[in-house]
Order: C-alpha cells, then structure tokens, then sequence
C-alpha cells in the first residue's frame, strides 16, 4: 500500500478499536489508538502473511508481547481479512476468539499468548535461531510496551539476540510514556532505551511511531541493513491519538468511558483531530 492508503486504513483500525471497547463501555481505548500506525504498516506494508492460511510455513511471525494491547492487533487482523470485521463485536464476551489478552488458542493469526509480559523478545530469539536452522527468510516481528521493558526477561533476551546476531527479528516498542500505575518514567524509567539497545548489538532506530511515512522508512531501513544485527524501533506514540481529549491522562491505559464519552471520542475521530 501507498502512504495515503495506509493513512485511511490506519484510521479504520481506530475506529474498529472503538468498536470493540465499546462492548464493555471500558477498554485499552488510549494504548490502542496509539498504536493503529504501526500495526497498520505492519499488517499492509512490512509483512508477508496470506489471510487465509495463518500458519503458512513461509509468513512472518508477528508477536504481541504487551497482550493486552489485543485490541489494536484485532482491530489491524480485521482490516486484512484474518479473522471476519463483525467478530470484532464478540470482543471480550464468553466464548469469544478474542479474548481481552491474546492467546493462540483462541485467535487465529496470534501467534503467542502475551498475558505475561516480557516474554515476546525471549520467544522471538528461540523462532529466530530456529527459522535460521531451517534455512527460512522468515522475519519475526516483536510488538513491546515501553512498560514491559522493566522486565528482566527482556535484556536476557536482547543479549542473546544481539549475541547470536539474529537478523531476522525486528522489535517495535510502543514507547507511549504510559503503564497500568501510571506514567512510565515514574514507575521505573527505562531511559536511555536508544543506548541500551545499542549496547547489546541492536541496530536501533527512534522515529515519531504514529507518522506513517517514518514507519515505512524505519522498516525498510531494518530490512536492507546488511549489519548481522537485530533491529529494534523506538516508536514514541501518543496514547489516544486521533482522540484529543483522551491524550495525556495517564489513566487513559484502561479507561470506562459514559455515554456522552463514546459520542465525544467518535467525534473527534471522524473530525480528524490530533
């Protein structure tokens, strides 16, 4: 797809993210929306996938590490035909294939369970090394929260990959400055990331997360390095981008929304406001 495309689709899985909150009146609304640019040009721009066969032995894996981001993935997995648009309204509900944290169970095109954060990159290095045994050009791409990095498993992980020079993950973590207990950087700061990565042999790039035109150039930056390194990209996101008056309320992470809220997000929405 173009970047004007993308722009329209990136849309669409903002509004099928509301969708699907909207069932329970509550939601990871903020995070999702934050997070429609990157899924969108991984779902329509980076990836190889065929919608109708999810485990194709040739597809690149996509792992949602942070699961309870599940409904962007969703709302993305929609707009590509992986699972039917009006699933989307079984969301959250009893013997649903989309639970609120995403397991592969349930859910087809999911590849992990994420329920347990900081666990995405370690189960990445072991697809790596073992795609690279079968001689595959099979790419594996990590979706994190900046939350999760202040997990330990995530730096054991990251030594490893950049140890055995596993150049067939690509990371993205959704660095929207936010956690369940409130802004990231008060919780535990994981700053510098850039340098972190770095010291553990990344090829790191930090771009503005919710700008389609850097996604597209940070993934074909990741994908033509001929560094023997993986690839991480710090996407700095805004949680509830498209929906102003979400944006900035730490408690926006899991947010219940009344009536009157539901009509004033789909609002802003549809008028296109930052």
């Amino acid at each position: 797809m173009k970047k004007e495309e993308l722009i329209e689709k990136a849309f669409e899985v903002r509004k099928n993210v509301l969708r699907m909150a909207q069932i329970d009146k509550k939601g990871f609304i903020a995070q999702g929306v934050g997070a429609a640019d990157f899924l969108t040009v991984l779902y329509f721009y980076a990836m190889k996938y065929r919608p109708e066969d999810p485990k194709w032995e040739g597809r690149d894996r996509f792992l949602l590490s942070a699961g309870h981001n599940a409904i962007a993935v969703y709302a993305a997995m929609a707009e590509a035909g992986i699972i039917p648009k009006e699933e989307l309204d079984t969301y959250g509900l009893d013997n649903s294939r989309l639970p609120m944290s995403s397991m592969p169970a349930y859910t087809p095109g999911i590849e992990i369970s994420g329920g347990s954060i900081g666990l995405g990159l370690p189960i990445a290095v072991g697809m790596a090394l073992g795609l690279k045994k079968k001689g595959s050009d099979a790419r594996i791409y990590v979706m994190m929260g900046d939350g999760e990095l202040a997990e330990g498993p995530v730096w054991e992980a990251a030594m490893s990959a950049g140890s055995y020079k596993l150049n067939n993950i690509i990371a993205l973590v959704d660095v929207n400055g936010i956690q369940a207990d409130g802004k990231t950087s008060t919780v535990l700061d994981t700053e510098p990331l850039t340098d972190k990565f770095k010291a553990f042999n990344f090829y790191v790039q930090r771009i503005d997360g919710n700008s389609i035109s850097a996604l597209m150039t940070a993934i074909d930056n990741a994908k033509a390095s001929a560094e023997e390194k993986p690839s991480v990209i710090l996407c700095d996101t805004v949680p509830g981008k498209g929906i102003p008056f979400l944006i900035g309320d730490p408690k926006s992470h899991f947010i219940s929304l009344n009536d009157e809220g539901w009509v004033r997000a789909y609002q802003e929405l549809e008028r296109g406001e930052n």
